[in-house]
């Protein structure tokens, strides 16, 4: 019979070996889920741009999210070359919507901005397009939809230059794993003496989206963008009204704080190292954890716990990283920039 003093010390090496097990299992099926999203060939971008490119030509490109600003176009550009917009102005596209679909930054930003073909848009007659790769058809849900089937935004003329850069500040030219495709609109002026034009723009990738069906809801942060840049372009009355009314979540300041620390090492492993893997599965433990502000408030308090023992070690690793660089003087103007970007609001 065994003795009852021998039975403790057997314990913890179990309790050890299960949270391995699951631990290790969780991650495998996030890496083949992940793996499963990238597009077996790669993007297609539009004809028209393709030509419009090879000439040398102007390019319409209608803008969302934090394109709507003139200002933000303009100093958006990752080379710190500025982007001179030809012209700017309000305009609508139907059977489309603005979604929050995209993967971004939780917990500081959980959803990025992307327009969606609507149901509407799919059953409309003589669409020659609707059953191309591009507009794959999905059952994207808004959380709370516009009143009409339509999405309004910026109309922005650019050089095929320019357009380039606005293209890789989206992340493009980055092949299969980018977050953003190219699509093809039709623009038409809130000018009524204008005639509609075709324009590019940004669809979510498979790879890129969220893995869910409704919505998420953005930052406040990020949702300020859009409602000042909505103003500053003019955008109809209801689209604001919309726009100021749709949910909102702010994370603690601290685990700001710890986020923008975090953000800043898994970039050094990102872009500056080429390890994907680590930030991919730290983002995919974040979303597991994340509530919305909907939930009673002690799932968003045990949420914001979770969140902060996953970013911890990175955190960590990035305030020691950002210590060094200022007292040294040599931080990066893009690391300054990033770093400024998401404390403009806390």
């Amino acid at each position: 019979m065994m003795n009852e003093s021998s039975a403790p010390p057997l314990v913890a090496p179990a309790c050890i070996t299960t949270a391995v097990v699951v631990a290790a299992t969780y991650i495998i099926r996030v890496y083949r889920s992940s793996i499963s999203k990238i597009p077996k060939e790669g993007l297609t971008r539009p004809k028209f741009l393709l030509d419009a490119l090879a000439a040398n030509e102007d390019i319409y490109y209608f803008g969302v999210g934090s394109n709507l600003s003139r200002t933000r176009l303009e100093n958006r550009s990752i080379s710190g070359k500025k982007i001179h917009p030809i012209s700017f102005e309000p305009c609508v596209i139907y059977d489309f919507r603005l979604a929050f679909n995209m993967t971004g930054i939780p917990p500081m930003e959980p959803a990025l901005g992307s327009i969606e073909p609507l149901p509407s848009f799919y059953e409309k007659d003589g669409n020659q397009e609707r059953n191309s790769r591009q507009l794959w058809h999905t059952e994207s849900k808004a959380f709370v939809a516009y009143e009409t089937n339509e999405c309004h935004g910026a109309l922005i003329k650019l050089s095929a230059e320019d357009y380039e850069l606005v293209y890789k500040s989206e992340g493009g030219h980055k092949g299969a794993t980018q977050f953003y495709e190219e699509i093809e609109v039709n623009c038409v002026p809130y000018d009524k003496s204008k005639e509609p034009v075709k324009a590019v723009a940004y669809r979510g990738t498979e790879y890129g989206r969220l893995d869910q069906v409704e919505d998420m809801w953005p930052s406040k942060r990020y949702m300020g963008i859009l409602r000042s840049g909505a103003a500053e372009l003019g955008l109809e009355d209801s689209y604001q009204k919309w726009l100021a009314d749709h949910p909102v979540q702010e994370p603690s300041l601290f685990l700001k704080k710890v986020s923008i620390n975090s953000c800043l090492f898994m970039g050094v492993l990102r872009f500056g190292l080429n390890m994907h893997f680590i930030p991919h599965q730290q983002t995919a433990m974040l979303y597991q954890v994340l509530v919305l502000p909907k939930e009673p408030a002690w799932k968003q308090y045990l949420g914001e716990v979770a969140a902060v023992i996953i970013l911890f070690p990175s955190s960590l690793l990035g305030f020691t990283l950002r210590t060094v660089l200022e007292k040294s003087g040599k931080t990066p103007p893009m690391v300054k920039k990033f770093i400024e970007h998401f404390e403009e609001t806390m």
